[in-house]
């Protein structure tokens, strides 16, 4: 006998891809704290009926490709075989008898054309030509606007596995990390001191972490493999970060301060 839930995938579809799943974990996280499948219903129909229909459909495939090409440029500053003798990472032509980006790519990317990967990473400013030879731009890749949101989409996607997990079937022994240090009161003139700091910091952490899973990967083709990914990211309760509050409030501060100073006070 197929789960109810089973039955809801094949009546949507063989196609619904990452949509169907992104609602299915949201909806089984919000009933498992108490909301109500019906008022939810109503809720997301409202809300999709104040929306227009995307100029491009989504290709589902385009997220794990942009997911996995960092992977590209964290082999190449890590791998032994990649690195001179102070660590930093070769220039490598395209192609060649020996070490080249094409072997690189083929060793983390198996089954992808190198040389499509190697426009992607150009284009999203990841590696830069030198003469005839490629070098990385950096060791984090830093994608465009557009390339963000749908790489953001993984993440979120994770989180959403994590948080539905947690929520609904794991055991104390078996919960999957997820923490959070909220702060209630923190002066929104500080925000963007402190984002500065914790891209730094947790670029530092992420680059630890990225390098412990790949010293665990498995190089067998026959071992079965996951994903796995650790993500890092701030939120603001309410959003202010990019607002017109955040904008506002040096000049409120200043002019704080003169008013004080006219009142004779410090």
């Amino acid at each position: 006998m197929r789960s109810r839930a089973a039955q809801a995938r094949e009546r949507a579809g063989k196609g619904i891809g990452y949509s169907y799943e992104f609602l299915e974990r949201l909806a089984h996280i919000l009933v498992h704290t108490g909301h109500s499948p019906r008022k939810l219903l109503r809720e997301f129909r409202a809300i999709c009926a104040t929306l227009k229909e995307p100029g491009q459909a989504w290709d589902p495939a385009y997220l794990n490709y942009l997911a996995d090409l960092p992977h590209v440029v964290a082999r190449w500053h890590t791998d032994p075989q990649f690195v001179d003798s102070k660590g930093n990472a070769i220039a490598l032509p395209l192609r060649s008898r020996g070490l080249s980006l094409s072997s690189l790519i083929s060793r983390v990317l198996p089954g992808e054309d190198p040389r499509a990967v190697v426009e992607s990473l150009v284009r999203l400013r990841a590696i830069r030509r030198q003469g005839a030879r490629y070098l990385p731009a950096d060791r984090q890749l830093r994608f465009t606007q557009h390339s963000a949101r749908v790489h953001g989409l993984m993440a979120l996607l994770g989180i959403l596995r994590t948080l539905e997990y947690n929520v609904s079937r794991a055991s104390r022994s078996s919960t999957i990390l997820e923490r959070a240090a909220i702060n209630p009161r923190f002066p929104v003139r500080r925000l963007p001191a402190f984002h500065r700091w914790l891209k730094a910091s947790g670029g530092k952490f992420l680059w630890n972490a990225d390098g412990r899973m790949r010293r665990g990967e498995a190089r067998a083709q026959t071992e079965p493999t996951i994903r796995l990914g650790v993500a890092l990211f701030a939120f603001e309760d309410p959003p202010v970060t990019g607002t017109r509050r955040a904008r506002e409030t040096p000049r409120v501060r200043g002019r704080e301060r003169i008013r004080r100073r006219r009142a004779g006070r410090p």
